[in-house]
């Protein structure tokens, strides 16, 4: 009875119109841990004042009305995880309305709190703790031997990756460099990765082709030499040319993007809908692909910034050169590919759901870019200075249902069955707004700072400049270290240091996310009855 009294009086304060903000986010606060000590004690009303708190224009309309509303559904998963079958069911169906009903500041702490249930991922993908420390020396033609007769005139550099056409099978050959700066374990791993997904996840429903490492006296990482042809300057290969070796399909360089792949619509829609299923299965598993594309606030500013420019999805933030990042997803024709990018994890909270949401904006870029892939010289600036309009290029259509059923099958690989009831937010508007930002390149424009180029030598500079399109001579005339300069690098989503210019594709990676943990809470924890 005394925990009862003072949840009606917290409930009392944090529900008045006449309180003001510091007093009701007190009273959240005090809500939140008695609902920690005694969440039985909290009924279906208290659930019903919490959700009409996370719509109130009042505390909308606040500053740091964030914080008051992650207490408000912080509060409301304390009670789902520790109450009555009937509260709790009651609860969570309130949370799910929440993902789709709220907006702004309601709407991330919705996520954020949902997204933070706890779920079980699997303990047993830990790669091996055995670091290989010497490198023999083999040669090309050792590794060649292994693979029966390759095509040398078609050998061909991917980036850092050296590939050649095997002439048995549909196989290719892929001697992957070891970067100048790259600790050679990261490579290790990447074959480790390829040899336990063989042996754990060989009989999928869908198709993945796992590469197979090339193994010489037992071990994958080599110091190679006669290699047929020499790498790419500009990928800044180790010196001396350590490198690991394996045998692929001969698609698993054809992007998911490439409108080339494809005849018609059905087969774009399999390799998304496919690859969705793979991320999202393996995640669930404890295996996270930290990298579906790489994701960045800020490139230029990367070496001086504690984030280290890297996007962080949930602040919402100008995402750089989106375009540019689409160019080469870890996945496509043949299942996910760039296997260092793998990571075992039983984390489950924040940063699941962090993850998870990584996933899904990646590959509603990824779907977007497609489209824009149909004509890659129509982007950037016209002639008169005006953003190229390439909204043409888009089928409104098409991107909604494909965006669908990816979604979907993404939900279905992390959680095991069918999505209930839909997407979880207005899939119409935001294909809608997709298509008018990211048809017309309206933020080409980043700031190179002061203080950026001071960390530059004059060489560096002047390469850097060449590097982002300016002529050697327009990078000659450009003075070092006397102003901020501004670099055509876009399309970028959203003006430089501002935010991003479709916040719904963050919300709709939020509420997606959420739905995924939320889906796996409640089929992890058995709930007796549907919620809708």
């Amino acid at each position: 009875m005394e925990a009862l009294k003072h949840i009606l009086f917290e409930e009392q304060t944090l529900h008045s119109r006449h309180a003001e903000f510091p007093a009701r986010f007190i009273a959240a606060c005090n809500l939140r841990q008695l609902a920690r000590a005694n969440p039985r004690s909290m009924g279906l009303a208290s659930i019903s004042n919490l959700e009409k708190l996370m719509h109130d224009p009042h505390v909308l309309r606040h500053r740091q009305a964030f914080f008051l509303f992650r207490e408000a559904a912080q509060t409301m998963t304390t009670i789902a995880m520790d109450n009555c079958p009937i509260v709790s069911e009651h609860t969570l169906a309130t949370l799910r309305r929440l993902l789709r009903s709220t907006t702004g500041h309601a709407h991330r702490a919705a996520t954020e709190a949902v997204g933070s249930l706890p779920v079980t991922l699997s303990r047993n993908h830990q790669p091996g703790a055995d670091k290989q420390t010497a490198f023999p020396a083999v040669s090309f033609r050792q590794l060649a031997a292994q693979c029966g007769e390759l095509t040398l005139a078609r050998a061909l550099f991917h980036g850092r990756s050296l590939t050649l056409p095997c002439h048995a099978g549909k196989r290719i050959l892929v001697i992957k460099l070891a970067r100048r700066d790259e600790a050679p374990d990261n490579l290790a791993a990447e074959t480790w990765w390829m040899k336990t997904l063989r042996n754990r996840f060989s009989s999928l429903p869908v198709r993945f082709n796992i590469p197979e490492p090339l193994e010489i006296d037992g071990v994958t990482l080599f110091r190679l030499h006669d290699l047929p042809l020499a790498p790419p300057a500009d990928q800044c290969c180790h010196p001396e040319t350590i490198a690991i070796a394996y045998t692929a399909h001969q698609q698993y360089f054809a992007y998911a993007n490439e409108p080339v792949h494809y005849q018609q619509s059905a087969e774009l829609r399999e390799v998304m809908v496919r690859n969705s299923w793979l991320f999202g299965h393996l995640a669930g598993q404890g295996i996270i692909h930290t990298a579906p594309i790489p994701l960045f606030h800020n490139r230029v500013q990367s070496e001086r910034r504690e984030d280290n420019g890297l996007y962080d999805w949930p602040l919402a933030g100008r995402l750089d050169q989106w375009l540019a990042s689409c160019r080469h997803p870890n996945f496509g024709l043949s299942g996910l590919r760039d296997f260092e990018h793998f990571q075992a994890s039983a984390i489950s909270g924040e940063k699941l759901y962090w993850h998870l949401g990584a996933h899904i904006l990646s590959l509603l870029l990824v779907a977007a870019s497609y489209f824009r892939n149909r004509d890659k010289a129509l982007r950037g600036l016209t002639a008169a200075g005006q953003p190229v309009d390439a909204r043409f290029l888009f089928e409104e259509t098409h991107l909604l249902e494909l965006i669908s059923d990816t979604l979907a099958s993404y939900y279905q690989g992390f959680v095991g069955c069918d999505l209930p009831a839909g997407m979880p937010f207005d899939l119409g508007k935001l294909v809608s707004r997709m298509i008018e930002e990211m048809g017309v390149d309206r933020h080409m424009t980043e700031m190179l700072r002061l203080v950026d180029q001071r960390r530059m030598s004059e060489r560096e500079f002047r390469r850097f400049l060449s590097g982002k399109g300016f002529s050697a001579t327009q990078a000659a005339a450009i003075p070092k270290g006397e102003q901020d300069i501004a670099l055509p690098t876009g399309p970028h989503l959203g003006g430089f240091n501002e935010s991003i210019s479709i916040p719904e594709l963050i919300a709709a990676t939020a509420s997606m996310a959420a739905t995924c943990v939320l889906g796996r809470y409640v089929r992890e924890n058995a709930s007796p009855k549907p919620i809708h």
